[in-house]
């Protein structure tokens, strides 16, 4: 018997909620021995989110319904079965184009799942007009740069 196993049940993970998504983490923090995070996002069609670049690297892999990812200057439209990598550093976002979506997203080390608990507090602790600054803190914090447009059209 291995104590180096984690197995998360259909169900299981601590779910939290972000600006566009909502997200159940399926691998966080200090599993997978740093490496690597695994989350479920599941969103419904709306605005696209704000452009921004993380300090990690990061790849999504469609589940369900259709997305639109822009990095850098393209937009990839992705249906389920397709998967995407996207470098740390470089400007994106991901826009719904079914009625909602469904996706694996995989970050590259272990700073993701604490970003994403800090969005979900600021979110569920703050009146709408008080979140706006409290979110650019928390993506300072993480070393995310925010872009000053919209996302992905």
């Amino acid at each position: 018997m291995s104590s180096n196993v984690h197995v998360v049940r259909a169900g299981d993970g601590r779910r939290l909620t972000v600006p566009d998504a909502d997200i159940t983490v399926l691998v966080g923090g200090g599993r997978a021995g740093g490496a690597y995070e695994v989350f479920l996002v599941e969103a419904p069609r709306g605005a696209p989110g704000r452009l921004h670049a993380e300090p990690w690297s990061k790849s999504y892999h469609v589940l369900r319904g259709r997305i639109l990812v822009q990095a850098g200057d393209t937009g990839y439209e992705l249906e389920p079965g397709e998967t995407i990598v996207i470098e740390a550093r470089t400007m994106n976002t991901f826009t719904v184009l079914s009625e909602a979506a469904g996706f694996l997203l995989v970050v590259a080390g272990t700073a993701n799942s604490g970003f994403f608990a800090e969005l979900d507090a600021v979110g569920h602790g703050h009146a709408p007009e008080e979140a706006a600054p409290l979110l650019r803190d928390v993506a300072d914090r993480y070393g995310v740069a925010l872009a000053t447009g919209s996302g992905a059209s």
